[in-house]
């Protein structure tokens, strides 16, 4: 028997609601482990005492029953609803509890059994108050009470979030339905559960804090007991503190953060997007508070400015980028005062002083705004624009390029077709005059034919250069050198074009020895006959033309002056290309083709020599042509003459 007594303790023990026998003498016989809590009695104290000391004195007897008798008189009226009275803990401080009495046996056999809930724990119950105390002022206390007690019921139950109350055990007591619908399971599952059966150390740990005396906060996912429902959730846990200011429990708000878990969820992956568009954009991507201090920047932009990212934050644009710092601020602050944008203004780092290598840059400056309308700085963005430029340029003056050679071609397509004409019209005159002549009969004047071989020859020459070029750009023109003596071949050519001179004075200073080189005799006779009939070409009638040969060390030196028309010195550089004629210069009044002194360069060139022009306009030109002798090694011309006029 006494271990079937000990077995329904146990039971009774495990019970969450408080349980109070008596007899029938309404003496107290048992009280569990949660009346004992309620009460603050132990057990071995209260046992044999009234049960009426669980009561306050105003309320122990209620129209001349005790509390005990009265209400179980209304057992059939309540069908079994708890009844809301005051009860009295051990330390005098009054409760207000929900209260059911039942009864077993009869006689001196009766067991009496008083079930107990603290109001507050209880949100959800009827109300069914006791008949109005004996006097007014305890009628006042009671409706106060029970008012104050409906607006807590009123807020607990209607807060947005989830509230539960749980004792020492640690059991929860109460809850509202927000809390039950979050958990997804019912009040009746929930209301009893042990907080330290679901296993999760976090909300262990929140619960031995709190019940230490401390609040904490936990975080995590709930799985439900019975649906395995799974719900993200934040809850915040406060100890609660009885009268005396001893730790009876606490209590739990919960939020069910899933929205802002979702929420987080996309604002972290939109963060992530933006972050990898950020750092690896093509362009320089940069942001600026409104001291104009770096908050951030990307690795382009690092790249640009010559200094790492962890460099930048914190410092302005003068600490970072030196002496182009101040232009940066400039606009920089300029988008600062004035809100408008600056869109791609060109930089070009050379000019702000940059070390370095020049680098042409587009930057742009947007004010960055905060929802308010509040200007929190400048976002930037630089592109280095320097190849695009160089393109763009390259571009530009391929197009010049391509401009100056339809130009060329056109000039030299006209002057081309004039030069021939022009040799073909006399010798066609002359032809006809010697058929008709021979026709007659009549004797043939040399003149006549000497006339007509020198327009031939003409022709021929102009067609011989034509060749030649055609030839030089497809790497085809043939060289024979041999040695031969340079002095002797000079004065074989002046003497041949002696009747080419017209007006001009032909002089000729002989070297005082023999100048002897390595070279294509023919070739060489042509760039000899090139720079000679170009002095007689563009020099007045009456000018004298001087052509010297001498030594030099190693080379073999030929200079051309003439008192002529002189080259622009701009142009002198392009006077050896081909088609090329100065602009001084008439394709009416100087005749030929723009092709011999191309021609001349590359026969000098493919000889290890060296030609140029020292030139001024109005006062003549003077050629040169260096060549290695015979019995020395190849060398530069002399060091006394103008490089830039060097080909």
């Amino acid at each position: 028997m006494a271990g079937a007594n000990a077995e329904l303790s146990a039971w009774l023990d495990a019970a969450v609601d408080p349980l109070v026998a008596c007899d029938a003498n309404e003496q107290v016989c048992f009280l569990n482990r949660a009346a004992e809590r309620l009460f603050a009695w132990k057990r071995e104290d209260l046992q044999g005492q009234p049960v009426s000391r669980l009561f306050p004195e105003r309320m122990r007897r209620h129209e001349g029953q005790s509390l005990v008798r009265y209400l179980l008189s209304r057992r059939d009226a309540l069908e079994g609803r708890p009844t809301r009275v005051f009860a009295s803990r051990r330390d005098g401080v009054e409760i207000l509890v929900e209260l059911t009495v039942g009864t077993s046996g009869q006689g001196d056999d009766e067991r009496i059994v008083l079930s107990l809930r603290r109001l507050h724990e209880v949100i959800d119950t009827l109300r069914e108050p006791l008949e109005h105390p004996r006097h007014a002022g305890a009628a006042r206390l009671v409706e106060t009470r029970a008012r104050g007690e409906d607006l807590y019921r009123l807020v607990v139950e209607n807060a947005p979030l989830g509230i539960f109350h749980y004792d020492t055990s640690p059991v929860i007591t109460a809850c509202n339905e927000r809390f039950v619908t979050i958990l997804g399971a019912t009040k009746r599952i929930i209301v009893g559960l042990n907080l330290l059966s679901l296993r999760d150390e976090g909300m262990m740990r929140c619960v031995r804090e709190t019940l230490a005396g401390r609040s904490a906060d936990y975080e995590g996912d709930y799985v439900s007991v019975t649906g395995h429902k799974v719900t993200p959730v934040h809850v915040r846990f406060a100890p609660c503190y009885n009268d005396a200011g001893a730790v009876e429990g606490g209590v739990g708000i919960v939020e069910d953060v899933s929205q802002r878990r979702f929420a987080e969820r996309e604002r972290d992956e939109s963060l992530a997007l933006l972050t990898m568009l950020f750092d690896s954009a093509p362009v320089g991507l940069g942001f600026v508070d409104a001291r104009l201090r770096y908050v951030r920047v990307n690795e382009r932009l690092a790249r640009i400015n010559g200094r790492p990212a962890e460099e930048h934050l914190g410092k302005d644009p003068h600490q970072v980028l030196g002496p182009g710092g101040p232009a940066v601020e400039e606009m920089l602050r300029r988008v600062l005062e004035t809100g408008e944008p600056v869109v791609e203004e060109e930089v070009d780092t050379k000019v702000m002083g940059v070390p370095g290598p020049r680098r042409l840059l587009a930057g742009s400056c947007y004010p960055v705004r905060a929802p308010d309308g509040r200007t929190l700085g400048v976002g930037v963005l630089v592109e280095d624009i320097t190849q695009r430029k160089l393109a763009e340029e390259e571009r530009e003056r391929l197009y010049h390029e391509a401009q100056q050679a339809i130009r060329v071609r056109d000039d030299f397509l006209s002057i081309a077709s004039h030069e021939l004409k022009t040799p073909l019209t006399p010798l066609s005159l002359r032809l006809a005059t010697l058929e008709r002549r021979l026709e007659r009969g009549e004797s043939v004047d040399p003149t006549l034919l000497r006339h007509a071989r020198q327009h031939l020859l003409r022709m021929t020459g102009l067609i011989n250069d034509l060749l030649d070029a055609s030839r030089i750009e497809a790497g085809r023109l043939a060289l024979h050198p041999q040695a031969t003596r340079m002095d002797s071949l000079v004065e074989h050519v002046l003497q041949a074009m002696d009747a080419q001179r017209g007006g001009h004075e032909l002089r000729y200073q002989r070297p005082e020895n023999a100048v002897q080189v390595f070279a294509d005799p023919y070739r060489l006779e042509q760039v000899i006959s090139n720079l000679v009939e170009n002095a007689f070409k563009y020099s007045p009638d009456g000018g004298v033309i001087q052509v010297t040969l001498e030594t030099h060390g190693e080379l073999a030196l030929l200079s051309v002056k003439d008192p002529g028309i002189g080259i622009p010195e701009d142009q002198q550089r392009m006077l050896f290309e081909r088609y090329f004629r100065a602009r001084n210069v008439s394709s009416r009044s100087y005749g030929g083709l723009g092709l011999g002194l191309y021609i001349s360069r590359d026969i000098v060139e493919r000889h290890g020599g060296r030609i140029w022009v020292e030139s001024q306009v109005g006062q003549g030109s003077t050629f040169h042509v260096a060549l290695p002798l015979l019995s020395g090694t190849s060398a530069h011309p002399p060091a006394t003459q103008p490089d830039r006029h060097v080909h």
